[in-house]
């Protein structure tokens, strides 16, 4: 795993326009160390009869070096990663892995005097190999890791990644998308939405274990999910006056103490209310982080990048959506509540990234009472700047139709079908659209896009066949980067850098509490008149909000 991480970090680094020959002037203590571990780890591999020794002197050597050339930004990783290794197989007499995972992706390892079966008697199961990686049918992504492992693999890919990159003076000059600047808030932003999922999982098995309850379970749901509507308004206010970078930055280090103490309170027995407690705080730095992480786009950015990065941002994001959910379900069978801790790394690792980007910014002092004014004064220059004020109204009025469609299939694996054709189709049309949308207005695009996502659900509503509509459901996911891109761009460049962060959270709020009372409306009328026909009468509404819009100049006429 430290191989491969340091070739994706070189290769990573060239990419973002990092300069290679900076290798030459590359410089580490203990290098032979190092090669003495790499060779001893080499030579396990090699023979298959090499005692134990031989690998767990390797694993030593690789951590002391890492530890030694702490300094170097993803060498504590290796570090931590690399001793966490060393612990298990020394308390277990060997890397115990998970034979039922293994079995299932045919990636059984093999045969030598590192590997034992995990078993109830192993110490500290979670840190064995159980996490499967099964992304080419052999190799290294076909086999079953340690949370050791992959925190080997990312500090092996920082280390170059970073290296490679030119002085932080020069990279804050550098507003391009192939920059490190912006590599490293787009990597930090990922991870750190990736783990979202992971807690709204977690905390849904917590509390039906602990209650057997449905309504509990609800309610566990409705803790994580619902801060992010009540307290965007007030959290991009909070953004702005902590500055976007530090406001994100201190919201992942605040969500990775509440969210690992979540496991050691329920192992202490603390009553579940507790644990609801530090999720909902954890939410409201969602709340913070969210707005902030759209704002500060412009400041990465020069204006005409901001379309490509705000596609590549919604494609990341319905990636993400799709793979943390699945990655959430495999962490919760397989850890249980350490569930949680592998959450608390994500926002770890976001953290670190984000320690690394190098913008200039300005903080005020907090006060409640500021807050709030400032909240509503997002809220106000919503409403008194035109081109913002009648792109929310339109924006919101076109919502009515979407979310109205409700859940348009019958049963959770049709549903989970349909939510991964529309990723695909917004991954998709993230990476094929920003090269031809710079040619046409905004105001265009975003009736446009709205326009085709009311007919393409309409097609959904008469699809002979789920298969049918699959194909569909990809056209909606891309038709939804066409109106997601323009409406934010044309946010971000309407809005001053000093109130960025409170508009875009009051926009978040506004869209969230509309979207409450419409998923009931729809559940309601869904009974009444039945799924298809709703779908069909959501894609008429979105449709008819379009064309009305294009006969508004504020809309229609935006560059």
């Amino acid at each position: 795993m430290l191989v491969s991480g340091v070739v994706a970090g070189i290769a990573a680094g060239i990419a973002f326009g990092g300069e290679w020959r900076r290798l030459n002037s590359f410089t580490l203590q203990l290098w032979p160390l190092l090669v003495i571990g790499a060779g001893l780890r080499l030579l396990g591999e090699l023979v298959p009869s090499s005692p134990l020794a031989v690998y767990f002197i390797g694993l030593i050597c690789i951590a002391v070096v890492a530890a030694r050339n702490w300094r170097l930004p993803g060498a504590a990783l290796i570090s931590v990663g690399t001793f966490s290794n060393v612990l298990v197989v020394l308390l277990n007499n060997g890397m115990p892995y998970d034979v039922a995972v293994a079995t299932e992706i045919n990636a059984l390892p093999p045969n030598n005097g590192l590997y034992v079966e995990l078993g109830p008697g192993t110490i500290f199961p979670f840190l064995a190999d159980i996490i499967p990686v099964a992304f080419v049918p052999v190799g290294f992504l076909h086999s079953v890791y340690s949370v050791g492992d992959f925190l080997i693999a990312f500090g092996g890919f920082l280390i170059p990644f970073l290296w490679l990159q030119a002085s932080p003076e020069e990279v804050a000059g550098r507003h391009e998308l192939r920059s490190t600047n912006f590599a490293l808030f787009w990597l930090a932003q990922v991870i750190s939405r990736f783990g979202d999922p992971i807690t709204l999982i977690a905390l849904t098995f917590v509390t039906y274990r602990a209650t057997g309850s449905a309504l509990w379970t609800a309610l566990a749901v409705v803790i994580a999910t619902i801060p992010n509507a009540l307290f965007s308004l007030f959290g991009g206010a909070i953004a702005d006056a902590l500055g976007a970078r530090r406001a994100m930055l201190w919201c992942d280090v605040l969500r990775v103490a509440f969210i690992a103490a979540v496991p050691v309170l329920i192992g202490a027995g603390a009553p579940l209310a507790a644990v609801f407690l530090l999720v909902f705080l954890a939410g409201i730095c969602g709340a913070i982080f969210n707005p902030a992480r759209v704002a500060i786009v412009p400041a990465l950015l020069t204006p005409d990048r901001l379309p490509a990065a705000n596609s590549l941002v919604y494609g990341s994001d319905r990636a993400v959506e799709i793979g943390g959910a699945l990655a959430a379900g495999v962490l919760v069978a397989t850890f249980g509540v350490g569930a949680f801790y592998a959450d608390a790394l994500t926002f770890a690792l976001s953290a670190l990234l984000l320690s690394r980007v190098v913008i200039t910014e300005t903080s005020r002092a907090l006060t409640l009472r500021r807050v709030i004014r400032d909240g509503v004064e997002g809220l106000r220059f919503i409403r008194d700047t035109a081109a913002v004020w009648a792109n929310t109204v339109f924006s919101l009025m076109a919502q009515l139709g979407r979310f109205a469609g409700g859940d348009v299939t019958e049963g959770a694996v049709l549903f989970g079908g349909a939510e991964a054709a529309i990723a695909f189709g917004a991954v998709l049309g993230s990476a094929i659209f920003p090269r031809y949308i710079v040619r046409f207005r905004k105001g265009h695009l975003l009736i446009a896009g709205f326009a085709i996502w009311g007919t393409v659900a309409g097609l959904i509503a008469i699809a002979p066949t789920f298969t049918i509509a699959l194909g569909l459901f990809a056209l909606l996911g891309a038709s939804n980067v066409l109106f997601f891109v323009p409406t934010v761009t044309i946010l971000q460049e309407a809005t001053p850098s000093n109130v960025r962060a409170r508009v875009f959270g009051a926009r978040i709020a506004l869209t969230n509490l509309s979207w409450l009372p419409l998923v009931l409306i729809s559940g309601v009328l869904g009974d009444a008149i039945g799924v298809n026909v709703l779908i069909a009468v959501a894609g008429l509404v979105t449709v008819a909000t379009a064309v009305t819009a294009s006969l508004v100049p504020a809309i229609r006429d935006v560059a």
